[in-house]
């Protein structure tokens, strides 16, 4: 962060500038706030989704096994790995709706990435803090990395639901 007077660096917790004295506005490094509606929905879909699709797996294997009586083992392995791997997928996502709250965050942006894979292009910004959180698409084209900003995401499933630009104003 800068002084907005003399462009000097101040640390975050710090509210005066060493170098020219100018008194700055005190910030709030982390805060715990309420979801909001479209924030719970969103993470609401997220859960029911994959859900949906284990269930429907769930079913079709159990109708196999009574049309095909010897069931072979590795299809059971499969299922079971499917199950765990969803399963912990949908306990982080529910954990953050259950809680009904998000994290407010003052951080600095360390390294912004990218992956693809069949669902689609996904984005992730690592902040020197919190770690490294899953961006939206906007998010990720307006980042710049080394920058502060406030981070509004989900402590479990590490979804950032809100990124601004921080900057120091005087007092």
């Amino acid at each position: 962060m800068q002084c907005p007077r003399c462009q000097q660096k101040v640390v975050l917790h710090i509210n005066q500038c060493p170098n020219c004295q100018q008194t700055l506005k005190p910030l709030i490094l982390s805060q715990q706030i309420a979801l909001s509606t479209q924030q719970r929905q969103a993470l609401l879909n997220k859960i029911l989704l994959p859900s949906s699709g284990l269930l429907a797996v769930v079913g079709l294997i159990a109708i196999l096994s009574v049309a095909i009586k010897p069931v072979p083992v590795w299809t059971w392995l499969a299922v079971g790995l499917m199950i765990a791997a969803t399963s912990f997928y949908l306990f982080r996502l529910a954990r953050d709706w259950m809680s009904g709250h998000v994290q407010l965050q003052i951080d600095q942006l360390e390294l912004l990435q990218t992956s693809t894979d069949r669902t689609g292009k996904h984005f992730y910004g690592t902040f020197g803090t919190i770690g490294k959180q899953q961006l939206q698409a906007s998010h990720y084209e307006r980042a710049i990395e080394g920058n502060y900003y406030l981070v509004t995401y989900s402590p479990q499933s590490k979804i950032v639901w809100e990124l601004a630009l921080v900057t120091r104003e005087p007092a």
